[in-house]
């Protein structure tokens, strides 16, 4: 055999068992959230502002939260997974087991992973003391569920009924939106947060704020649709879309 095809071959392989050890789980972990990104899309506009794939960094400590819903009823934060078998874990576990078969993998407890996020969401919203934050962990159907929690734990159809389940009003419009925005401004894991504001706010860079020569953004209020400034909370212009 020609030794330099059998370098070659030895290489591939190489690769190609990198490819399978480090890159399957982040493509199954995509699969998943694309999954739940998609059931999300049946709330109320209105009423849930969903944002999928946040990112902070909180005192040197990166934080990658699946998905975020600001609501008039609180902060969701939701963790999704997209693992195969038995899932067996309670509330306060360290770690959770994947069971396939005779196969059992430990990994880290999502609930506690999920407590983390908020802590890093909090911190991005200090300034809001009194906000309700929800705390949802949801597997694809590749798993079966056998855990015992007090946290909500579901699969991803089951998402938006337990999104809807808590139903006080507790944050306003006004409010809302500006969370959004704090959000929106805080996460690092877009190298353009301008294009990501655009994208989701409607910037208008040819309307300028009369207070402050920032750009006003298009935002959906209680009374309907409105400009207000980008450099919220700094400059709180308003004005009523013509």
């Amino acid at each position: 055999m020609d030794i330099s095809f059998l370098i070659i071959s030895l290489l591939a392989l190489a690769i190609l068992f990198l490819l399978i050890k480090y890159y399957t789980p982040k493509i199954k972990g995509f699969i998943g959230e694309n999954k739940a990104s998609k059931a999300l899309k049946r709330l109320n506009k209105e009423k849930y502002t969903v944002l999928n794939n946040i990112e902070f960094n909180i005192k040197g400590s990166t934080s990658q939260i699946d998905h975020i819903i600001v609501s008039n009823y609180g902060i969701f934060v939701i963790e999704t997974k997209n693992y195969k078998g038995w899932i067996l874990g309670y509330e306060k576990d360290k770690s959770w087991i994947q069971a396939i078969y005779k196969y059992r993998r430990k990994f880290y407890n999502p609930i506690l992973q999920n407590q983390g996020h908020i802590y890093a969401l909090k911190h991005v919203l200090k300034n809001y003391q009194y906000l309700r934050y929800y705390s949802i962990i949801t597997f694809t159907k590749r798993a079966t569920l056998k855990t015992k929690t007090y946290t909500d734990v579901v699969y991803i159809n089951k998402l938006v009924k337990t999104i809807k389940k808590y139903d006080h009003y507790h944050i306003n419009e006004h409010t809302k939106n500006e969370i959004v925005t704090k959000i929106l401004t805080a996460k690092t894991n877009n190298r353009n947060k301008d294009k990501t504001l655009r994208a989701n706010s409607n910037i208008n860079k040819n309307v300028l704020c009369p207070n402050c020569g920032g750009n006003l953004i298009e935002r959906n209020g209680q009374y309907g649709t409105f400009f207000g400034c980008n450099n919220f909370p700094r400059c709180t212009y308003t004005r009523n879309k013509k």
